[in-house]
């Protein structure tokens, strides 16, 4: 892998307006840079895609043992929510046997790739799709226009509507889905704009609302026009919805979610020590842990709250030198909900910028990518993705 810095387009936007979303979907490239590019040759994507499915697989199997071994306490899931969160797995994993209908639309996996032969995960997100639009189209939209002779991975604009397709196929209450999020969130926005175009590809009618504007009249819940909402999408996060009466109407509503409640188990950080435990010297895996002394001796550490998905509360150390700190006991989350210790593997590096690989799971296979860097070593949500592509 190599970066290479390059003059970006002056504007990025107008490539988009060929697309019918293009315009409306634009607040979802924020955060999208090309004054640089990483290239990769095609062994390097063959080695990533073939981890990145080997991950998700494992990330199955540590969930199935998480529930299977009600080990739902050591992640912070407590009480109401374990037995919720357990009943919506036990819709998708019915007798051991997968219902794919109960199944979400994508996921995103962070690895650390050191550009030669490591790459190792670093966490996982199947709650929700932030940065499909970039990855997918933006990114897309760069490689026609700045580097014709090279390839990208990047087959998700068709992956996503041949999942839509299946998720719907033979279901007459999913011939139309409401997305939501909660206004304003001009990026998020972007995003469900984006997603419903994928949908309407597939034959799904879609209609988009503020989360706020979602009702219940006592059975049901309901639209901002009164209609009974049957398939929702949501670009929020189930931490945000489980200390409320969401979930518990959920289940009596009838009402099907796109990312089902399991997804948020599929996206708790402690699922690292969990695959640790599970899968110890793996290769792609990282050794962690839920309490320091399962790191010990390592050279850098990184610390993070079990919750908050991209942006849970996160202390780096490397060397014996915090570099990055999101407070004293990162947040307070430590000792509300708990953290993950992560031996912190080599990733790439060059002078003070960092980066790390976006793969993206749809359905069960992994169909493309996105490098994502910054400064920061945190690598949070405020990082920038810049484009790929790869020769030979």
């Amino acid at each position: 892998m190599r970066r290479t810095t390059m003059k970006p387009r002056a504007d990025w936007r107008p490539g988009l307006r060929r697309y019918p979303y293009g315009v409306r979907a634009m607040p979802a490239g924020t955060g999208w840079r090309e004054d640089a590019v990483y290239e990769f040759t095609a062994s390097q994507i063959d080695l990533i895609e073939s981890v990145a499915d080997e991950l998700h697989s494992m990330i199955g199997v540590a969930v199935r043992h998480v529930v299977e071994h009600k080990l739902f306490a050591t992640l912070g899931i407590r009480g109401d929510l374990a037995r919720l969160l357990e009943a919506s797995w036990i819709d998708y994993w019915a007798g051991g046997r997968r219902n794919d209908r109960a199944g979400g639309l994508a996921g995103r996996l962070t690895l650390a790739y050191d550009g030669r032969d490591s790459v190792k995960l670093l966490g996982c997100n199947y709650d929700t799709t932030e940065g499909l639009f970039a990855a997918s189209i933006i990114q897309r939209n760069w490689l026609e226009a700045m580097a014709k002779d090279a390839n990208q991975f990047n087959g998700l604009h068709e992956a996503l509507v041949e999942r839509w397709e299946e998720l719907a196929a033979g279901l007459p209450g999913r011939a139309r889905i409401h997305a939501t999020c909660a206004t304003p969130d001009p990026p998020r926005e972007g995003e469900l704009v984006y997603l419903a175009a994928t949908a309407a590809e597939a034959g799904i009618d879609s209609r988009l609302l503020p989360l706020q504007s979602i009702a219940w009249d006592g059975r049901r819940f309901l639209d901002d026009e009164a209609q009974p909402i049957g398939w929702l999408a949501k670009l929020y996060p189930w931490d945000g919805l489980a200390d409320g009466t969401f979930l518990q109407r959920m289940r009596s509503s009838g009402m099907s979610v796109l990312a089902p409640f399991w997804c948020w188990l599929w996206s708790n950080h402690g699922l690292l020590a969990v695959l640790s435990h599970l899968y110890p010297r793996h290769p792609n895996l990282c050794r962690a842990a839920l309490d320091p002394s399962g790191v010990a001796g390592a050279d850098s550490v990184t610390v993070r709250a079990l919750h908050g998905l991209d942006g849970a509360p996160t202390r780096i150390v490397e060397q014996g030198e915090v570099v990055a700190d999101d407070g004293p006991d990162i947040g307070g989350d430590v000792a509300a909900q708990g953290a993950v210790w992560l031996e912190t593997p080599p990733g790439f590096r060059e002078e003070e910028t960092r980066a790390v690989l976006h793969a993206w799971i749809i359905g069960d296979k992994c169909l493309g990518m996105g490098v994502r860097e910054s400064t920061d070593p945190r690598l949070g949500p405020d990082s920038s993705m810049v484009p790929h592509l790869f020769r030979g």
